[in-house]
């Protein structure tokens, strides 16, 4: 994981924003909460994401922005993301199935410690094998941090016998990013991360961010990776830049 500093600008962040705002009736609903998150019934879906696409403004801020770090151009995915509810553990399945390193990078449009991402070191391949890895963990060991509480991760707090088994306590910590505006956190798609829990606080009522994926994927944007009703389909690229207005 790596902290990006002053990776927008202020007026990048206008135009990320304008975009935003002239065109989220475009968006789509991404992932819609599990049975077991807290706030499911706060909202019937967790976020919804604007495509951010070729030959648009905002795609060559984030491309520019992407070169900084990986000089050999690798391709990119791009969306602004408002949430209305905070995600749970996950990974990003850009990386399932790979044959190449795949990375994410999440940047924050404004000053907010509230907003938090926090990342740990286990990996997965998809977000099935991250539940399997996690039914395995031994909670009767020590904790390895005490992320639960210090990072807001208590949105994912279960309590077996009366202790909290919050499966955060017993993963390795990478790191922990809180929203500065204008900058930024880099790292693996395949590294288990999670929101904090912002909505428990009443001035929020949802999160923006942009979300860039960086390198080759292996059927992401396909139907099947969206068969088990997590989310719906991003639109078809094309169809969504003859309606956009950039």
């Amino acid at each position: 994981m790596q902290i990006l500093e002053n990776v927008l600008t202020d007026n990048d962040i206008v135009v990320l924003k304008e975009y935003w705002e002239r065109n989220n009736h475009l968006t789509y609903k991404n992932a819609f909460p599990a049975a077991d998150h807290p706030y499911r019934d706060n909202s019937e879906f967790i976020d919804r994401r604007l495509l951010i696409v070729e030959h648009t403004e905002p795609w060559q801020i984030l491309r520019n922005l992407v070169d900084k770090f990986f000089p050999d151009s690798p391709p990119i995915w791009a969306n602004y993301q408002r949430q209305s509810i905070c995600h749970q553990l996950h990974v990003d399945e850009y990386g399932k199935d790979r044959d190449q390193p795949t990375h994410t990078i999440i940047l924050a449009l404004e000053d907010q410690p509230k907003f938090k991402t926090v990342v740990f070191k286990e990996m997965a391949n998809d977000n099935s094998a991250m539940r399997d890895f996690l039914y395995t963990i031994p909670y009767n060991t020590p904790r390895k941090n005490n992320s639960s509480k210090e990072h807001d991760l208590d949105h994912m707090d279960k309590l077996v016998y009366g202790r909290n088994h919050n499966y955060c306590d017993w993963l390795t910590l990478d790191g922990v990013f809180a929203y500065k505006k204008g900058c930024g956190v880099l790292f693996d798609t395949n590294q288990l991360h999670s929101t904090s829990n912002w909505v428990k606080y009443p001035e929020f009522d949802h999160r923006d961010l942009v979300q860039i994926h960086i390198g080759k994927n292996a059927g992401y944007l396909s139907e099947t990776h969206f068969v088990e009703g997590r989310g719906e389909n991003p639109p078809d690229v094309e169809q969504f830049k003859q309606q956009l207005q950039d």
